[in-house]
Parts: C-alpha cells; sequence; structure tokens
C-alpha cells in the first residue's frame, strides 16, 4: 500500500507537471440588439497592461467618439467594479465624420478598438477589469447600448493577432507630432456675429483630410470645421466660433484640434487670439 507521503508526493509532481491555463486574450462578447463589446489583453511591461474595449457594429450602424457631433451619444465608461486597479487610461482613435439629417455626427463604422493603459495597484497581482458600458449604435435612428464585460489581466505575452489588431488601433490614436502632419491658425474674422477662424492644415497631398475641435470643457458645443479646400498637401478649414457657453469671451481660449489626414491624425492644442 502506498503511505500517505508518497500519495502526497505523487500528487505534487503531477500537479507540477500540470500545464497551467493561460490566461484569455479576450473576454466573452456581450451582445446588443446591433453590436457587441468586448475586452482584450494586450500585455504587460511590468508596470502597466496594454488592453482594449472592443466595439463591432452591424453593417450600416455606427456609434460616437468622445465629442459626437451635431448629434449622438458618447461612450460612457464605468471601471468601478474591478480589481487592483489604480488608473483606467482611455485613448481615442482618430474618428470620421457622417452626414447625420441636418448635420454631422462623429464616430466610428464596423468596428473600433479603444486602447487602454491599465496601471495596477499592486503589479505583481493579476488584475481584474470589470467594464459597465453605456454607448449608443445608430443607423437611421439612435439605439441606447449597454455592455458588460470582465477580464484578468496577468504578466506575459498577449494572443499575436489580439496584440497586432490592438496595435492597430493604438496606431490610429492622434499624437501631439506626426511626420507631415502641421496644424496653425492663417487668421481670424472679427466682423460678423461670431468669431471666424481660418486654419491652415499641412496633411498628405493624396490622401482625404478632416478636422475636429473641442472646446475647453464640456459647455463648449462649436461646430464642425468646414474644408475650403479638399486637395494638395495645404488645406485650410473654416470654424464659425458658435456654440460658445453663454458670457464666455470665444478668442483667447484654449481648444483641441484633431487633424486626420490618411491613416496618421494629429492632436493640436491652439489659442485663437
Amino acid at each position: 500500500m502506498l503511505d500517505r507521503r508518497a500519495l502526497v508526493s505523487a500528487l505534487a509532481l503531477a500537479a507540477a507537471a500540470t500545464p497551467v491555463a493561460a490566461s484569455p486574450s479576450a473576454s466573452a462578447w456581450s451582445r446588443d440588439s446591433k453590436s457587441a463589446v468586448r475586452l482584450v489583453r494586450g500585455g504587460f511591461d511590468g508596470k502597466v497592461h496594454r488592453a482594449g474595449v472592443e466595439i463591432t457594429l452591424d453593417p450600416g450602424t455606427k456609434t460616437y467618439w468622445r465629442t459626437p457631433g451635431d448629434s449622438g451619444v458618447p461612450p460612457a465608461f464605468d471601471w468601478a467594479g474591478s480589481d487592483n486597479v489604480a488608473d483606467v487610461a482611455i485613448a481615442w482613435p482618430a474618428p470620421m465624420r457622417f452626414p447625420d439629417g441636418n448635420g454631422f455626427s462623429i464616430g466610428y463604422k464596423t468596428s473600433v478598438i479603444f486602447p487602454l493603459t491599465v496601471t495596477p495597484k499592486t503589479p505583481s497581482r493579476p488584475v481584474r477589469l470589470v467594464l459597465k458600458l453605456d454607448y449608443a449604435v445608430c443607423d437611421q435612428i439612435c439605439i441606447p447600448a449597454k455592455a458588460a464585460a470582465n477580464l484578468t489581466l496577468v504578466p506575459g505575452p498577449a494572443d499575436p493577432a489580439m496584440a497586432a489588431a490592438l496595435a492597430g488601433f493604438e496606431a490610429r490614436v492622434p499624437r501631439p507630432q506626426a511626420e507631415g502632419l502641421s496644424l496653425a491658425v492663417e487668421s481670424v474674422e472679427r466682423g460678423g456675429e461670431h468669431p471666424v477662424l481660418v486654419l491652415r492644415a499641412g496633411v498628405d497631398a493624396l490622401s482625404p483630410a478632416d478636422l475636429f475641435v473641442e472646446g475647453p470643457d464640456s459647455r463648449w458645443v462649436l461646430p464642425l470645421p468646414e474644408a475650403v479646400d479638399t486637395a494638395g498637401a495645404e488645406r485650410r478649414f473654416r470654424l464659425v466660433m458658435d456654440g460658445v457657453p453663454r458670457g464666455t469671451e470665444p478668442l483667447g481660449q484654449e481648444l483641441t484640434f484633431t487633424l486626420v489626414s490618411g491613416t496618421r491624425a494629429l492632436e493640436a492644442r491652439l489659442t485663437p487670439r
């Protein structure tokens, strides 16, 4: 008969020989009527985890950027249920504009991954990332949508295909400097009801270009800049300074501009005077 010590030793050896299941590189999909959401894992550098929120959309539908344009609802991310999380920083890939009734909305079609930088409270411990998401999916009308997902983030490499997909959307996040892209205020027209800015953009001559603007806070509801010309390496955009909070001087305030040219994007902070 095998004595107790021998049995314990044999069980320990068997456990050591059994491979430990790898942490999944994505959560289960959380599905709504016209879309689905999941969390994805991109790797750990010893200090922070790379991760992402992936949204897939039915054909013909769209979802929104942090500033949705003339209509729409920006996504709202809730991480309150997470464990061992000190901070979750969300990055926003460059969006596109869509005709939307009498105006334009700003967002994404087909799919998008919002890159995350997740800082753990204790780097040596796994992170349990728990998401509750409120967002909107629109075709002819907007439909409120909700999602819930959770994923454990651990040290070690992620699935190469998943990491590559995440890296593709990380590359689309606007940067303060982007080779070949530039933006400056060329002139300010003061004669009308509202000041009008003319902005000069350096872009890829062979690519379409677009420009988006955000005010200093959520009270500002500025219109989308209008393209004055659509060809060449230098483009101009016209921005009417309407939608400024009551009692606020529109000039002399720092505005955030997102210039998109092809697959690259620049984020510029300018203070027109």
